[in-house]
């Protein structure tokens, strides 16, 4: 993997459904860099799409940060996003806020669309 979302700590701004399409809008996606030693931790805006969405009633309060979820993708479960990310098949996001609040959403070929410039954040020995 040449880099990643990471689910924990990274905060979700706004969903928006529409016509079939659940857009997630991360105002900060933790993006997980390998390098030499352990390499390098980043934040970027990016969006998460799916088509022919579902979503579990009520929506949390957003803006909120992610305390515990997962992507799966054909039974494949991910804690960390694989960037780049397209599939064309179904898929399950379950999101846990520090809140207490939960959302899953389910639906069709899932996608990653990172937006803006990525800012440094750390890097690990």
């Amino acid at each position: 993997m040449k880099s990643g979302l990471e689910l924990y700590d990274s905060r979700v701004s706004r969903i928006e459904i529409a016509d079939g399409l659940a857009v997630v809008y991360f105002s900060h996606g933790y993006i997980r860099k390998p390098g030499r030693g352990g390499g390098t931790g980043w934040s970027q805006e990016l969006r998460l799409i799916f088509s022919a969405a579902t979503i579990s009633e009520p929506l949390a309060p957003l803006p909120n940060t992610i305390a515990d979820g997962y992507l799966e993708v054909g039974g494949i479960r991910h804690e960390i996003i694989p960037l780049p990310f397209r599939r064309k098949v179904g898929a399950r996001l379950y999101l846990a806020f520090f809140d207490g609040t939960r959302i899953e959403i389910a639906g069709e070929k899932p996608f990653v669309e990172l937006l803006g410039t990525p800012i440094f954040l750390e890097a690990f020995p």
